[in-house]
Formats: C-alpha cells, structure tokens, sequence
C-alpha cells in the first residue's frame, strides 16, 4: 500500500512541475516579445522587423512597418519620451461566465518626467500553440499627489 501511495504522490508532483513549466515558458516568451516591442516603441534600436516576429497575423496585417513608424511618432508626441519601462502586472482577465478567454495583459510602467509616467499593456493570445501579440496600448499616467487635510 506504501509503494501505491509513494507512486502516486510522485507522479503528482512530476506532473504538478510539468504545467508550472508550461506556464513559466509562455510567461518567459510573452516577456521577452513584450520587452522588444516596448523597445521598439521608445526609441531603441529595435527595428520593426524585430518588434513584430512576435505579432499575430491580424495585427501584422493592421500594422504594417510605415504605420508602426507613425505610432512611434505619435506615442512619442502625445506621451513623451518613455525611459525605463518596467514590467509590473501579469493580468489573466477572467469572466465568472465564460472563463478564462486564453489571453495575457502584460503591464509596464515607464517613467516620462517628474510626476508622468506611461503605462504599456501589451496582449498576448495563442496562435498556433504560440504566443502572438495581438494589440498594445500607451496610456500617459499622472503621479496623484496626496491631498492635504483640510484646516479647521
């Protein structure tokens, strides 16, 4: 019975270490595409051919190389030059009806000056057992400065 049940637990936890595996590599990949296209977009060396290996077929198609170099240009204009992005949050959006929709939201912070920053929420989804970016999105934030109490 001790040999049954020692059998057991180990084959629990060999395959408990595979999925923990499987969701770390997707992980690992979604940053590392996520981490060059956020590159891509402040300003690095990163070339556009770079940026989208790692977009999904819809997005390629919607985003090709001249209007990703005009984003560039507006995100650069409307939020600011984007310094030291860091990634912040792996959000795994679920809906209590439908379940978990198979898509990941990275989110970075970037700073743009003393109380500005930028948010950079970069989706991923599978396609073809892959991890493809299938949209992104550059938000300007404002630090909230504390409210001072009021004086009586």
């Amino acid at each position: 019975m001790k040999k049954i049940l020692l059998t057991a637990l180990l084959a629990l936890t060999i395959s408990a270490s595979c999925f923990a595996e499987g969701a770390a590599g997707r992980f690992a990949a979604e940053e590392k595409a996520a981490d060059t296209l956020i590159a891509a977009i402040t300003g690095s060396t990163v070339t556009y051919d770079a940026a989208s290996r790692d977009f999904s077929q819809g997005l390629k198609t919607k985003l090709p190389a001249d209007k990703f170099t005009a984003l560039k240009d507006s995100v650069k204009k409307q939020v600011g030059t984007i310094k030291n992005p860091n990634f912040v949050l792996l959000n795994k959006p679920y809906n209590f009806e439908k379940g978990y929709n198979g898509a990941d939201e990275l989110v970075y912070i970037g700073s743009v000056a003393k109380d500005k920053f930028a948010r950079i929420i970069v989706i991923f989804a599978l396609e073809n057992n892959a991890p493809k970016i299938t949209a992104f999105q550059v938000t300007p934030v404002e630090a909230k400065k504390p409210e001072e109490p009021a004086k009586k």
